[in-house]
């Protein structure tokens, strides 16, 4: 946050100064519980990254401090990133007005943000997110307050994860924009899988390992929960700004600008509704009574993870589903890669014991089952069973340790 004050250069005691700096802050007009009442989300005018590049990328590649990627897939040739991106600049100037006017009718401002509008539908609709995702005026109103205090300065207004000192943390924090969200709890669903809210207000007060995103503990839970609601918020505005703009820049919104509003957002809205009663539900983590059926386990996860192969229900699974292809050397050698954002990123080093999305068991358990959103990384949980995901979650755990590789007989390469 931007203090509205400069320290005074005299030699006044702050104790002195109190008096001062209070009636300061009570004349200047400084708020600090939230947006001004004229300001509103602007459209959006970066590029749209409408496909994406499945491809290793040649390069390794990091922008420097104070820098954003300069080009959304970058190395790729301009013919093929022309393919992949949409300039919202190329809008219609009538459809430009038109979503703005929507997208405020419907989600407000920042100093009022609000989830209402649409057609009978979408309402209906809305009415029940509203209940389920504590997306009420009064809620959105605490969490539009604590985001600006909190979360503005990396995410950005809008949630586009490019706020003022987002270009000097790597990796740049998260954009909201195309509902996306890498660490989740919910089940394998049609589009986008959206995550349980509990994900989200699981990552505020824990924060991100091995990011700039930090733990949030300090807060009460009442905010962290309006926080998590306004996430949403930005979320289901970005997305719906996001899908319209893409299909009335390829042509292929078929109806008005007004009802490719309603139909996007109620499948964005139905999505949320149906992630937050998709909980994976696995088996019960195995008891093991000796070292010997642990040592077991880990030992079937160290396959699982090594060897290539077709993955299939039970004993078939055993043939290996080739982790190591990705997470090259364990992800000590991983090739860098194109995420769904156009950006660069790397499979996780698994030798470190660092996982962004938690290290619990069941937090690796969810990874493997379901995947990772905008990553690449695939959700094995139609083609394995819980036992065998329970075997790679234990091999994992062990393997950023020596002295327990050396317990359960796990050599990485030669002479370890």
């Amino acid at each position: 946050m931007i203090a509205c004050w400069r320290r005074n250069k005299g030699t006044w005691t702050a104790l002195a100064m109190l008096p001062a700096l209070g009636a300061l802050l009570l004349f200047s007009g400084c708020d600090f519980d939230g947006y001004p009442q004229d300001l509103a989300y602007p459209l959006r005018t970066d590029d749209l990254v409408v496909g994406r590049a499945d491809k290793d990328v040649p390069v390794q590649a990091y922008d420097r401090p104070g820098e954003f990627p300069k080009v959304l897939f970058a190395y790729l040739p301009e013919e093929d990133r022309a393919k992949l991106l949409a300039d919202p600049a190329k809008l219609k100037p009538e459809q430009g007005q038109q979503l703005d006017a929507l997208l405020k009718n419907i989600f407000g401002s920042p100093a009022s943000p609000k989830v209402d509008g649409g057609n009978a539908d979408v309402r209906e609709l809305l009415v029940k997110l509203r209940s389920s995702l504590r997306l009420d005026e009064k809620t959105l109103a605490q969490g539009s307050m604590l985001y600006r205090q909190q979360c503005l300065h990396c995410h950005g207004l809008t949630g586009d994860g490019r706020g003022a000192t987002a270009p000097w943390v790597n990796p740049h924090p998260r954009d909201y924009r195309e509902g996306r969200f890498k660490f989740t709890s919910s089940g394998q669903q049609e589009g986008t899988r959206k995550p349980r809210k509990e994900d989200l207000v699981r990552t505020i007060r824990e924060g991100i390992n091995g990011s700039s995103m930090p733990a949030f503990r300090l807060l009460p839970d009442d905010d962290i929960d309006a926080l998590a609601s306004y996430v949403i918020h930005l979320s289901l505005r970005g997305e719906t700004e996001f899908l319209v703009m893409q299909a009335a820049l390829k042509d292929e919104l078929d109806t008005t600008i007004e009802q490719g509003v309603n139909e996007y957002l109620a499948n964005i809205g139905g999505s949320w509704e149906t992630a937050q009663h998709s909980l994976i539900q696995p088996d019960a983590f195995p008891e093991y009574k000796t070292d010997a059926e642990r040592t077991q386990s880990v030992q079937r996860g160290w396959k699982l993870f090594t060897q290539q192969g077709s993955a299939g229900q039970g004993a078939a699974a055993q043939a290996g589903i080739g982790c190591i292809g990705c997470h090259i050397d364990f992800g000590r050698r991983a090739a860098y890669k194109y995420d769904y954002w156009g950006t660069i990123v790397r499979p996780a080093d698994v030798t470190t014991g660092v996982y962004r999305g938690g290290r619990r068991p069941i937090d690796l358990f969810w990874r493997i089952h379901s995947g990772i959103n905008g990553t690449g990384m695939t959700a094995f949980g139609g083609t394995l069973q819980s036992k065998d995901i329970w075997d790679l979650v234990n091999f994992l755990q062990v393997l950023p340790y020596p002295q327990m590789r050396e317990k359960y007989g796990i050599q990485l390469e030669a002479g370890n």
